[in-house]
């Protein structure tokens, strides 16, 4: 099985996609803005959204969040390298939505007169660890103003670089070579909790809001997340005492296309094939570079994979998940 999986994905590095970031990011910066003028638009106009309330907003999260997930299962993704990175329609669709979940979830706190342009742009910027001023606005008494116009534009911009550079681009599941639309279900839910954990933070008065900034990454840290990532795949694969061919043909070509030397590539690629490796995780590298969400959601991926997600797998996840302090609540909503 190790030869044929090396062809597999020798074949599938080989015919990967070139994809013009400076351009995508173009698109995806113009893209966003607009996205963002409509939706703010769209739900000032909004007379329902004005009555909500403090108790809905668990339901208006997860109405949001499963509105993504469906949007993104059922769209055109390109499969392989990078094809959630090309799809900039889709992530359009799935963070207007987001910036629509904002505006309502200010409502549900009493705050639809706090909600201005700025921060639906700004929520979705530091929810991806980018620098705002939301913790200064967070007490402020006054409504809020709009910025000027290439401001806003700049914030766009600001925030298609870092989900480009910060999220997409180096994930690990980017190389799957099948089924594009269920990562992007997937990423897409993800990304919507997420989002909603900033909102509410923000909007919540009674609770003090903190910026979540990234570290910078070197090449030799980006290196050691993703040898952190595989790692955690393999202990997957292996947790239930079975190795299924269908898991085995999505890690290879994660592993294949990691960013780490030809020798780490093999020796991986070999463990993955035994049933005797447990790989103790580096968890403190993992959430400094708040990698921990994203490994969890490449670790359900994974485990769907098979077509059947057995207690074993479960049991991983969540144990990996709470050691990484992530909520059940945010496990449960991507299983």
């Amino acid at each position: 099985m190790l030869g044929k999986l090396k062809t597999l994905t020798k074949l599938i590095k080989k015919d990967k996609p070139v994809i013009d970031l400076s351009s995508l990011q173009t698109n995806l910066s113009e893209g966003l803005f607009n996205v963002m003028e409509s939706s703010f638009q769209q739900r000032k106009s909004d007379t329902v959204n004005s009555k909500l309330t403090p108790d809905q907003i668990d339901k208006i999260i997860k109405e949001y969040a499963n509105k993504n997930m469906l949007l993104a299962a059922a769209s055109s993704v390109v499969p392989g390298p990078l094809g959630i990175l090309s799809s900039v329609p889709e992530l359009l669709l799935n963070f207007g939505n987001q910036m629509n979940m904002i505006y309502d979830l200010g409502c549900a706190h009493g705050k639809e007169n706090f909600i201005n342009k700025d921060v639906l742009l700004d929520i979705p910027f530091a929810a991806f660890g980018g620098n705002t001023n939301l913790a200064n606005l967070q007490n402020t008494k006054m409504d809020l103003s709009d910025s000027p116009k290439d401001l806003l534009v700049s914030k766009a911009t600001e925030l298609s670089k870092t989900l480009i550079e910060k999220s997409l681009k180096k994930s690990i599941v980017q190389f799957i070579p099948v089924a594009g639309p269920v990562i992007m279900a997937s990423w897409a839910k993800m990304t919507t909790y997420k989002i909603s954990k900033s909102s509410s933070s923000f909007l919540d008065s009674s609770v003090s809001y903190k910026e979540h900034f990234k570290q910078e990454e070197t090449p030799e840290i980006t290196q050691a997340l993703q040898i952190e990532k595989i790692k955690g795949l393999c202990n997957l694969i292996e947790s239930n005492n079975e190795i299924n061919e269908n898991q085995i043909q999505m890690i290879g070509p994660i592993i294949q296309n990691a960013n780490i030397t030809d020798e780490q590539k093999e020796y991986y690629l070999g463990e993955a094939l035994k049933n005797d490796s447990n790989f103790e995780l580096d968890l403190q590298l993992l959430t400094d570079y708040e990698e921990n969400e994203n490994l969890i959601l490449e670790l359900v991926i994974l485990a769907k994979r098979s077509g059947h997600i057995d207690d074993f797998e479960k049991e991983y996840i969540y144990n990996l998940g709470n050691k990484l302090g992530i909520e059940d609540a945010f496990i449960d909503a991507l299983f």
